[in-house]
């Protein structure tokens, strides 16, 4: 049986993610506001995790981060403990690029380590 990660895809965006993805734009609170513009992901690097390091079976490793004006990705942060999976994930968000949005806009990617074999 080999490790694989099943690609998905980030909500409002294009390009295939490693693992289940989740994203959330934040909220804010206080009188009523245009909800946070849709994130369209144009680009992510390749989720490379180190050889001796095996994501739990069905854990949720979240990274939370903050998509600048210009597309570029800021802030990435662990919210689910440290470890090699959280760095590895803050290393591969770091790498995302976006269609420019109007306002910084914090968003989440929950990722979920999956093993399957080939071809099952």
């Amino acid at each position: 049986m080999s490790n694989e990660f099943i690609p998905a895809t980030v909500r409002g965006g294009s390009a295939a993610l490693a693992g289940a993805v989740l994203l959330v734009a934040g909220c804010a609170s206080g009188p009523a506001r245009l909800p946070p513009p849709a994130l369209e992901l144009l680009n992510a690097g390749t989720l490379v995790l180190p050889r001796d390091c095996e994501p739990g079976r069905g854990v949720v490793y979240r990274t939370a981060f903050v998509v600048q004006p210009d597309g570029r990705v800021t802030r990435a942060a662990s919210e689910s403990g440290g470890g090699c999976v959280q760095q590895a994930l803050q290393e591969w968000v770091g790498t995302f690029e976006y269609r420019p949005v109007p306002e910084p806009t914090p968003a989440v990617v929950d990722w979920i380590g999956v093993s399957a074999t080939r071809g099952s």
